[in-house]
């Protein structure tokens, strides 16, 4: 049981160093609360929730803080309307693409029955 009891902990400090970095990057002088003191669930940080998959995408991705703001309120919105907002790791791949060309429509027939 001791050896589990050691991976924890080392799950559990890992988890705090990537969380603190990320508060380090995303906010000044905020700290964080584990929703249900699950660590490495959900995270409540000056209002905001992140799942800490999320934490770690915004860090791997080198999200801006302005992106991630931008990110965390197109997916808020999102949900909203009960839709699927793309995931953190494509959002400014498909932002920038969309304003490099812009898209061109398809030509569609109508047909009409008379």
């Amino acid at each position: 049981m001791k050896k589990l009891d050691f991976k924890i902990e080392l799950y559990e400090n890992a988890v705090s160093g990537i969380t603190y970095h990320f508060l380090d990057k995303y906010f000044e002088d905020s700290g964080v609360y584990w929703i249900g003191g699950e660590i490495g669930g959900i995270a409540s940080v000056n209002d905001y929730f992140f799942d800490f998959k999320d934490m770690l995408d915004f860090l791997k991705n080198d999200y801006s803080p302005d992106q991630m703001f931008e990110y965390y309120d197109y997916a808020l919105e999102e949900a909203m309307e009960s839709r699927s907002p793309i995931n953190i790791k494509n959002y400014l791949k498909l932002k920038k693409t969309k304003h490099k060309k812009p898209l061109t429509k398809r030509k569609q027939s109508v047909k009409v029955d008379l």
